[in-house]
């Protein structure tokens, strides 16, 4: 499909970006020439600055949200908006090479969604949030069995009725983009992520790293306990089962006590017993699962 058959609706959720939303939207215009038809929505987050005021001047359909509800709750409802066959979201801050547009949108029509991967030359993530970043992604590639090159990039593209799919699943928070990617992925879409640069952005970030690293790190969990429930409950269903075995033969010998010997401790059996719940959870989770794919 060239770029000519697309029909694309661009989302923009904003927050306090009276710096940069005007030329935010001049970029996506300018390097969005050549779809048969175009649609960019601002979604105005509670901005408490000139957003609003500025983004109302401006060529787009604007959503605005009396008060600040979140990143994901804005894309949210700017996809249930959206008139077009396929989504593509981007930051209003700077951060994201808008001039790969057209890369991203070259191949949207072979894949479910395709992702700027922000694994390019110049890549400017704050040191602070590196380490999260890393562990939250290694727990998602563990859980997904997928290796994923940017687990939460703001620029990508998918299709809206595949995205739709898993409209109850996303958070009103930064996770929206987790959510989408690990859903996709369990569920067997093809993603595609390609490498992009990520640049600093223009005005001052909304992110709070430790709070925003707990919720990630819950969410990642939930959603695969959801799609892939075998990778989350059978690992500590083993780990139970291991130490309760382990725990009975040094009660049963008398290794620390001889005159025990010969009987199992109370602890052995709790954990045996609580291993194996846990792996008829799991089970159970897994079945339920694959009914509601049938």
């Amino acid at each position: 499909m060239n770029l000519s058959d697309l029909t694309v609706s661009v989302l923009i959720p904003a927050f306090n970006e009276e710096e940069s939303i005007a030329g935010t939207v001049a970029a996506i215009q300018k390097h969005s020439t050549g779809l048969k038809a175009l649609e960019i929505i601002v979604i105005n987050d509670g901005s408490t600055d000139r957003t609003g005021e500025i983004a109302r001047g401006l060529p787009v359909t604007l959503i605005e949200h009396e008060t600040n509800t979140g990143y994901g709750s804005g894309l949210k409802d700017g996809l249930q908006q959206a008139q077009h066959e396929f989504i593509l979201i981007a930051d209003a801050d700077g951060t994201y090479p808008l001039e790969d547009i057209p890369t991203l949108l070259a191949d949207a029509a072979s894949y479910a969604m395709v992702v700027g991967a922000r694994t390019g030359a110049v890549v400017q993530v704050p040191l602070v949030r590196r380490p999260a970043k890393w562990l939250i992604t290694r727990l998602a590639e563990y859980l997904s069995h997928r290796k994923i090159p940017d687990l939460n990039s703001g620029f990508r593209v998918f299709r809206k009725d595949t995205a739709l799919r898993f409209l109850s699943l996303y958070p009103d928070g930064f996770s929206f983009t987790t959510t989408i990617t690990l859903a996709m992925l369990t569920n067997h879409y093809k993603v595609k992520f390609i490498p992009i640069n990520y640049h600093r952005r223009v005005g001052k970030s909304s992110i709070k790293p430790l709070r925003d690293f707990t919720n990630f790190t819950i969410l990642i969990i939930r959603i695969c306990a959801c799609f892939n429930p075998l990778a989350v409950f059978v690992p500590p269903a083993l780990v139970l089962l291991l130490l309760g075995l382990v725990k009975g033969v040094v009660d049963y010998t008398g290794f620390h006590d001889a005159h025990a010997a010969g009987h199992l401790g109370m602890l052995s059996i709790a954990l045996a017993l609580t291993g194996v719940q846990t792996l008829f959870i799991g089970l159970l989770a897994d079945l339920i699962d694959r009914r509601m794919k049938m």
